[in-house]
């Protein structure tokens, strides 16, 4: 669906109350509706009121720079998500090292070459 079409529909389902609204009421609507089409048509002049100039009343380079700084400013999001990774398995790292020499064996248990045996049986 258009955007017309979809105005379309808006204004028959907006009509479909219209009688049981006070009179006062619609009159206020409509001073509105006619200010509000009033700042619509002053906008559309500003948009198109220099060659080489948008919306924003910017340049081109600053639309440039706009997507230069987007860009950078996503590669240090990534970076920084892969740095906190990293911390998050160093700190997981450590706790298993840290369960480790909490347990009552001895450190030559750990240090024997059969240790990885002793830990395989059931």
């Amino acid at each position: 669906m258009n955007e017309p079409e979809l105005g379309r529909k808006v204004t028959r389902l907006l009509d479909h109350g219209l009688h049981d609204i006070k009179q006062s009421t619609v009159n206020q609507l409509q001073s509105a509706r006619r200010a509000a089409l009033e700042n619509y048509h002053m906008a559309e002049e500003i948009v198109t009121a220099g060659h080489g100039v948008s919306a924003r009343g910017g340049h081109d380079s600053h639309v440039k720079t706009r997507k230069l700084l987007s860009l950078v400013t996503l590669l240090f999001a990534l970076l920084s998500v892969i740095y906190w990774q990293t911390l998050q398995q160093s700190d997981e790292n450590e706790e298993i090292d840290i369960m480790l020499l909490v347990d009552d064996l001895p450190i030559n248990a750990y240090l024997n070459d059969e240790f990885d045996a002793w830990l395989d049986r059931p």
